[in-house]
């Protein structure tokens, strides 16, 4: 039975892009946190953040003590689910927290602000999150892996620090 490998971050900080791969290399299943949510409540993140943000989060943290009573996966967690403590706590149950610290100027060069609902007033706003979230990242992980390179290399830091 191995640890999950539990990947947070920013919003367009290639949590699911580096999960996927990771996933791949390592044998384990992938999980996109946000997909995840989508199935486990039938409507779409536009639908739940239309209803409240709170109930988004709420999905969010069942969704976490869910997925932290598992094994062998690699999850791409949403940007936000450090918002909640309760989520982090459920999910260190059996994973690795690993922090994919992209910089926010290499994230605005390439996201579609327009497929996320906390994006909706532009771009800019990741700045806002990224001063909000980033004690919470630093402060939740185990590992912090930068992301400022290529790929490849961000995966075997992933790889190599994560895989116990």
């Amino acid at each position: 039975m191995s640890k999950n490998i539990v990947i947070i971050g920013m919003p367009g900080s290639g949590k699911t892009t580096m999960g996927k791969l990771v996933a791949e290399k390592l044998n384990k299943t992938f999980i996109d946190m946000d997909d995840y949510m989508v199935d486990y409540e039938g409507k779409s993140i536009k639908e739940m953040f239309a209803i409240s943000e709170d109930y988004f989060r709420d999905v969010e943290s069942k969704c976490s003590v869910i997925l932290g009573k598992l094994n062998s996966l690699v999850i791409a967690s949403g940007g936000g689910v450090v918002k909640r403590k309760e989520n982090i706590n459920a999910l260190k149950e059996n994973s690795i927290i690993v922090f994919l610290n992209r910089p926010v100027e290499n994230i605005i060069k390439d996201i579609d602000s327009s497929t996320r609902p906390l994006l909706a007033d532009g771009k800019e706003r990741l700045y806002v999150l990224y001063n909000e979230r980033i004690q919470l990242y630093k402060s939740y992980c185990d590992i912090e892996i930068l992301n400022d390179d290529t790929i490849e290399t961000a995966v075997d830091e992933i790889i190599k620090n994560a895989n116990m």
